[in-house]
């Protein structure tokens, strides 16, 4: 659902959304749609509108093609981006990440 809440707003960046028009747009709970708000405005995806609402405004360009991105995927392959989310980290990406720790070679004589 925060998906949904971050892609609707992210449609009509120039809207003001408080907690009420989330509530009647994705049949979300009052205080669900005011956290999620208030959530995404501190991390700086959106901007305070007025008291109790915000709009769609990325404090960084890297965010804003983020996001761009994600409502293509979205839009594409919902199933998809749906499954990732809620996804575990898999073993092969474990076992990446551990191809990069530093080890001792084993032939070596240190001593």
């Amino acid at each position: 659902m925060q998906v949904e809440v971050l892609l609707l707003m992210q449609a009509e960046p120039t809207r003001a959304f408080g907690s009420t028009d989330l509530v009647q747009a994705l049949r979300v709970e009052p205080a669900w749609a005011a956290a999620q708000l208030s959530d995404l405005c501190g991390r700086g995806i959106l901007a305070e509108a007025g008291p109790g609402s915000y709009r769609y405004a990325p404090r960084a360009a890297e965010v804003a093609d983020a996001v761009t991105g994600l409502a293509r995927a979205y839009a594409d392959r919902r199933v998809t981006v749906i499954g990732l989310i809620y996804a575990k980290p898999s073993e092969p990406l474990r076992s990446f990440a551990d191809a990069f720790r530093l080890r001792r070679d084993r032939g070596r004589d240190d001593g």
